[in-house]
């Protein structure tokens, strides 16, 4: 790939601002229409029609090619954009995004979530509501918006590929695959995702990476039907006694995790890092407060941010046994089951910790049960150096979009699949969310603040013209 290197563009984005100003409502319509269509990974409603309709809008807005990508599940969509003037010379980003949504409960939302409306948010701005509003349409059709401005003003300044994902809301199953296959269509010197909230505070963020993800699952079966307590109880073993020994097992009294090699692989924490640490803003009485909690949990970091973005989790997502529905039931349950998520850093390899865990477990499970253990899922971490030479454009366009200096972060602490683009096409990933702090994505009334998608727009037009007059040496 090519170095990148800081200069002052050249290329402005005054014309295109002011034609996305002029062109707002004609923009929203096209954003309403999209938001409108249904396409729901899991069960696959409207992800034809909606396909359809993101190729369409793309050629509409200025890009130059779009193909549909079939795959094992939902289909993906890849769309060109060349520069206006010397493309074979220009640098190319890879814009990523994904065109599917959760599902939805209706009654659960103010109104109709495919339905989208405009009503004041709890700080009285205007938002848009509807499902996929931030997650992730309205964040990826912001970069349509810019290409479109640019096209129409001083002209696309270097050459954008769009990469439109089906299947991120199901742990992106068929991505890996999409892009090492398209590797070549798809060859860039950065990968630019937008997706996510900005940060608390109401301030902007550059996020030069994503937490990993491993998630298991563990099954306990004891006696083969559920017993009376009182009859068997105490010489039986118990399933869900089990399942506590097993998990008070890998965690000692600070919070570290005991499972052998379990944080072997862990980036070391360097004087940037700190720096970084210490420019975010945190409010920890604040937090606490909106949690109601008293503290925060024991292990290894100094501080919550630290614990946050540079440490791996062990996290019990869930614990089924037994009986739990009204008044009693003296049982001892025939089986317990456990579903665990770890959150997992730059250099760990979720296939590695998962043969660590089922070998802790093997070690630690009493003879007497059945003890299975399954893995569900798996997605690699990945972080860009914060020294990386990317990291000064993308900071000063986002500064240029939002009128507000973005806080630099060394990572997501949630998990997106910036690993694959690191991985296969060789490039720097950074991740800039355009939506609101609140967005309540995977909720009911999901919403995008207008001001931030508006200021999504511009981030991405001054991005272009920035990255456009960077010199690349091979």
């Amino acid at each position: 790939m090519r170095a990148l290197a800081v200069f002052t563009p050249t290329v402005t984005t005054d014309a295109a601002t002011d034609y996305v100003r002029d062109h707002r409502d004609d923009f929203l319509d096209d954003l309403f229409e999209l938001l409108e269509q249904p396409s729901i990974s899991t069960t696959g409603e409207g992800v034809g029609e909606c396909t359809d309709l993101a190729e369409r809008l793309c050629e509409t807005y200025g890009f130059d090619s779009t193909q549909t990508v079939e795959t094992d599940g939902q289909p993906a969509i890849i769309a060109h954009a060349d520069a206006d003037e010397g493309a074979d010379e220009k640098p190319t980003i890879l814009l990523y995004g994904h065109y599917d949504v959760q599902p939805v409960d209706p009654d659960e939302w103010t109104t109709p979530p495919f339905e989208p409306t405009i009503r004041p948010g709890p700080d009285g701005r205007d938002r848009i509501y509807a499902r996929g509003a931030g997650d992730n349409k309205g964040q990826w059709f912001a970069h349509l918006c810019a290409v479109r401005a640019l096209r129409e003003t001083t002209g696309l300044p270097m050459n954008v590929t769009l990469l439109l994902e089906g299947e991120e809301e199901n742990g992106s199953p068929n991505l890996e695959a999409v892009v090492s296959e398209h590797a070549d269509e798809l060859a860039a010197d950065l990968a630019y995702v937008a997706d996510g909230p900005i940060d608390a505070s109401g301030r902007p963020h550059v996020l030069m990476g994503a937490r990993g993800m491993l998630y298991v699952q563990l099954d306990v079966t004891g006696p083969n039907r559920d017993l009376h307590s009182g009859n068997f109880g105490g010489p039986v073993p118990n399933p869900a006694w089990e399942c506590v020994r097993l998990l008070s097992s890998m965690k000692d009294e600070s919070g570290r995790v005991t499972i052998e090699g379990f944080y072997d692989d862990v980036r070391p924490i360097t004087d940037l890092d700190r720096e970084a640490l210490e420019a975010m803003p945190f409010d920890a009485d604040a937090v606490m407060d909106e949690l109601e909690i008293g503290g925060f949990a024991d292990g290894p970091g100094d501080s919550y941010l630290e614990k946050l973005l540079y440490y791996p989790t062990l996290n019990v997502a869930g614990f089924t046994s037994g009986y739990g529905g009204e008044g009693t039931k003296t049982i001892l349950p025939s089986k317990a089951q456990v579903k665990m998520d770890m959150r997992l850093v730059a250099d760990q390899d979720p296939d590695d910790i998962f043969e660590k865990f089922r070998d802790h477990v093997e070690t630690h499970a009493s003879d007497a049960l059945s003890v299975e253990v399954t893995k569900h899922g798996t997605m690699d971490p990945q972080r860009t150096p914060l020294d990386h030479p990317v990291r000064e454009p993308v900071l000063a366009a986002v500064a240029d979009g939002w009128d507000d200096d973005p806080i630099l972060k060394p990572t997501l602490g949630g998990s997106l699949p910036t690993a694959v683009f690191a991985d296969h096409l060789d490039a720097p990933v950074v991740v800039v969310p355009y939506a609101n702090s609140d967005e309540d994505n995977h909720s009911p009334d999901e919403n995008l603040a207008l001001w931030c998608f508006e200021s999504g727009v511009r981030t991405t037009a001054a991005l272009l013209a920035r990255l456009a007059d960077e010199e690349y040496g091979r």
